[in-house]
């Protein structure tokens, strides 16, 4: 079963892979907070373990975004890592294990979010797309039931917009799930049903967001194809998957803009180095500064909202 040897690897990785152990012990030095909005809640994340380089190399790194277009595409061209491709096989750490899966591998990923987070790569060095692939992405779903599987948008998140991945983690973790069982019935509104599918947008929930629910993958992909084809083509949409039921439960977050405005304040006191993709979407904010951690309160999370999605 492909979930219990992805559990293996992750606990191989862990004991074996000493990059790796660190940073899965660097996240206990994480610290949250959670901003409730009524009926549902957002978290706020600093987490050290998601640093690459040295903070000042950052620090640097950021200064020259700041200057750069608004997408991933651009931030990509500042990342050294960029030059030599962090998920192409033979640029990877040689202590690093894969899991083969068709066209596909498996990866625990050594700068995590989560305290179990993969990365699923293309065997090819070919640009981060979803529709030819959006069948894997779902099998992988239904295979690993515990997880959600997520997608980002070259220009909206994603860590290597010119190498095709997603991204795996515990589904607990990602608040969007929990709240689409558990948001009384006045936050749903039905865009689209029939005896096999259904697509319900989340109304008052801060950021747009879609749910396809269905047991069907092709009739997953058309429904994908037909509502959101242009944020598609312009790779802006962050997607989450998990399997429940029986069923395919689509997350869809249509996007804007990648950076909010606080991303390029000149203010250093009012800057916040966010770059939102599925998972602040999910209900989530990752940032690796305390300052920025401790900045980050729930007007400027409905602002940043407001934003971008």
């Amino acid at each position: 079963m492909l979930q219990q040897q992805a559990y293996r690897l992750f606990y191989s990785e862990i004991e074996n892979w000493q990059l790796a152990k660190d940073k899965y012990s660097d996240l206990k030095a994480s610290v949250s907070k959670r901003l409730e909005f009524g009926d549902f809640g957002v978290d706020i994340v600093c987490n050290p373990a998601r640093i690459r380089s040295t903070m000042a190399e950052v620090r640097q790194k950021l200064e020259k975004m700041r200057h750069l277009p608004n997408n991933s595409l651009a931030a990509a061209a500042v990342d050294s890592s960029n030059d030599s491709c962090f998920l192409c096989t033979d640029r990877r750490p040689k202590e690093q294990k894969s899991i083969e899966v068709g066209d596909f591998e498996i990866l625990v990923n050594p700068y995590p979010i989560f305290p179990i987070h993969f990365t699923i790569v293309y065997k090819k060095h070919i640009p981060q797309q979803i529709l030819p692939y959006f069948g894997e992405f779902l099998d992988f779903a239904r295979n690993l039931t515990d997880f959600a599987v997520f997608y980002n948008g070259a220009n909206c998140g994603a860590s290597a917009p010119f190498h095709l991945h997603f991204q795996a983690a515990e589904k607990r973790y990602f608040n969007v799930i929990g709240d689409y069982s558990t948001l009384p019935q006045q936050y749903f509104e039905v865009v689209e049903q029939d005896d096999k599918l259904t697509l319900t947008s989340i109304r008052n929930y801060l950021r747009k967001v879609f749910v396809i629910s269905t047991a069907d993958p092709l009739r997953a992909k058309a429904v994908l194809e037909r509502h959101f084809m242009q944020y598609i083509d312009d790779n802006m949409i962050n997607i989450i998957c998990c399997y429940e039921d029986g069923q395919y439960r689509i997350f869809v977050f249509p996007r804007q803009t990648f950076r909010p405005s606080q991303f390029f304040d000149d203010n250093p006191d009012k800057r916040l180095a966010i770059s939102p993709a599925s998972v602040e979407m999910s209900g989530c904010f990752v940032t690796i500064f305390r300052e920025h951690f401790d900045r980050l309160d729930a007007n400027k999370i409905v602002d940043i909202y407001r934003q971008i999605s």
